[in-house]
């Protein structure tokens, strides 16, 4: 009989995802399950293992949701099975998070039980906000309360003797009650002239904030279209915001994008975008794998010297050689006279860090550029050619080399396989419309971006985006409709591209309801700037 694993409640923070805490983001790195509600940035999931099991179990402003009685039956049954499991949930487990009954029930079940702390959205959202929660000379004391027990006829609260304290007060969950928790304030005695501010996705990019009077903070919110997540910000201190000016508007703020690269791929893609203001919400689509056997790799690696040109077509290429090299006792040297074609700068950056130099970069990042480079150098009849590639990739290249006298070995070095959690969850927040764009950045990834799209059935899709031609075309034969493809083939220009088109959306960027702006729509708005 295996030996019952743990289990760690785990704070996943207010909404940014590096508001994690460390011991948080080492636990879910030994995870070999992780539940996880839909509070918890799908980006802290990058920070799993591998191999680990990711499953949503959380709900949205009154959606679908696991029964909490599944969720503590599923957490005892993998935890018996010898799992070490992650519950990841929004903020802090034990705050209004359902983290105390699901310990109790570990408990009684005799499954060891470890609570991980988050920051509380209610401490966070607020601060994040400018909104201090105390304030010498208006207020030293906090409340925090739950929306959800405002209704009329739910007990547990007595907010009459609650409300009545001379505090600052932060309610949560409280946006669908929001009228009811006004009437509630005013009941208790409360001025309608009191401030109060709610805020919209707190410590997030997409982050807004509407501020007034107790009497008129539910009227505004209902014109603001205030939804859930929310935090209501009630006292003195509401009116004393500490960053009143506006930052200038980021190129991408408040864009939802998903990234589908492969995982510890996408860092410096995640980067790009939330400098220019973005939510990222890494999604690895695809995995990369050893091949199946070694041993047509480890021939081609020990006659490298045969060839005169190697071609990398990846840097998953150029790391899967060198990590190859070193397991058989060689290292980088081997390469020693033998000239070397990078795809792009990507690919040839990866060969710096092994100290090797790209004899050749085409200027345009493409197969096709390859073939245009090599001939320009008269280096493709009579020589011949290694391509260390990836198991799927396409005939192209080594058809075009051979079509104009070279000669060609093509090997797989690593596989490329379609992530079926990577899957499950781009299917999920596609259902949600949780996301705005969707990125892809090879044709591996669109073909498992178009499983995810029929795994979510009939939704409106996000716009999608192509970082070159060969992904595009791969994503359009799949019935996926590619909105652009980058005309320089790096995250970088995949990036700029994306800011470009988002300037002529009416999206979360401030301008309406995230659906393309029309010719007629575009003639009318020139028009209004043109009389101004």
């Amino acid at each position: 009989m295996k030996r019952p694993g743990t289990v760690y409640l785990v704070g996943a923070g207010p909404g940014d995802p590096g508001l994690i805490t460390e011991k948080g983001r080492e636990v879910l790195g030994r995870a070999d399950l992780v539940l996880y509600d839909h509070l918890a940035h799908p980006a802290l999931l990058r920070h799993a293992r591998p191999g680990a099991r990711r499953v949503c179990v959380g709900k949205a402003g009154g959606g679908r949701s696991a029964l909490q009685a599944r969720i503590n039956r599923a957490l005892v049954r993998a935890a018996r099975a010898g799992m070490t499991v992650v519950r990841l949930k929004g903020g802090d487990p034990m705050l209004f998070g359902r983290g105390a009954e699901e310990a109790r029930y570990l408990a009684r079940a005799g499954i060891s039980c470890e609570a991980v702390p988050g920051v509380s959205a209610a401490l966070a959202v607020p601060t994040a906000a400018g909104i201090p929660l105390t304030l010498r000379g208006l207020s030293s004391s906090v409340t925090i309360l739950t929306g959800h027990e405002a209704e009329r006829g739910v007990g547990g609260v007595d907010w009459g003797r609650v409300l009545r304290a001379d505090s600052t007060f932060v309610v949560l969950m409280g946006v669908r009650n929001l009228g009811e928790i006004v009437a509630r304030f005013l009941d208790a005695g409360k001025s309608p002239r009191l401030p109060a501010a709610i805020v919209e996705n707190g410590c997030t990019p997409r982050q807004r904030i509407v501020a007034g009077t107790l009497g008129r903070i539910a009227g505004l919110a209902r014109a603001r279209r205030i939804a859930p997540p929310a935090v209501l910000i009630v006292g003195e201190t509401a009116s004393r915001r500490l960053f009143p000016r506006r930052r200038a508007r980021a190129p991408l703020r408040g864009a939802r994008v998903l990234v589908t690269r492969p995982a510890g791929q996408s860092e410096r893609l995640i980067g790009l975008l939330a400098e220019r203001g973005a939510a990222p919400f890494p999604c690895p689509l695809i995995e990369l794998r050893p091949p199946r056997g070694f041993a047509a790799l480890d021939r081609a690696l020990a006659t490298l010297g045969r060839h005169d040109w190697v071609i990398f077509t990846s840097a998953n290429g150029v790391r899967a050689c060198v990590e190859r090299l070193r397991l058989l006792g060689r290292d980088a040297r081997a390469f020693a006279g033998i000239r070397i074609c990078a795809i792009g700068p990507a690919t040839a950056g990866e060969l710096s860090r092994f100290g090797l130099r790209a004899d050749c970069v085409p200027r345009r990042y493409t197969g096709e550029g390859i073939v245009v480079a090599l001939l320009a150098r008269d280096e493709v009849r009579g020589r011949s050619f290694l391509l260390p590639t990836s198991d799927i990739a396409g005939d192209a290249l080594p058809e075009g080399l051979r079509a104009r006298g070279g000669r060609c070995l093509r090997v797989a070095a690593y596989r490329t396989v379609p992530s079926a959690g990577g899957i499950a969850e781009s299917a999920r927040l596609l259902r949600e419309e949780a996301v705005d764009a969707a990125l892809l950045t090879s044709p591996s990834a669109a073909g498992a971006y178009a499983r995810a799209v029929r795994r979510a059935g009939r939704v409106r899709l996000p716009l999608c985006a192509a970082i070159g031609p060969v992904t595009a075309e791969a994503a359009a034969r799949l019935g996926i409709e590619i909105a652009f493809a980058a005309a320089t083939h790096t995250d970088e220009g995949l990036v700029r591209a994306l800011e470009g088109f988002w300037r002529r959306w009416k999206g979360p960027c401030g301008r309406g309801d995230g659906k393309p702006e029309t010719e007629k729509a575009r003639a009318r708005r020139r028009k209004r700037a043109a009389r101004r």
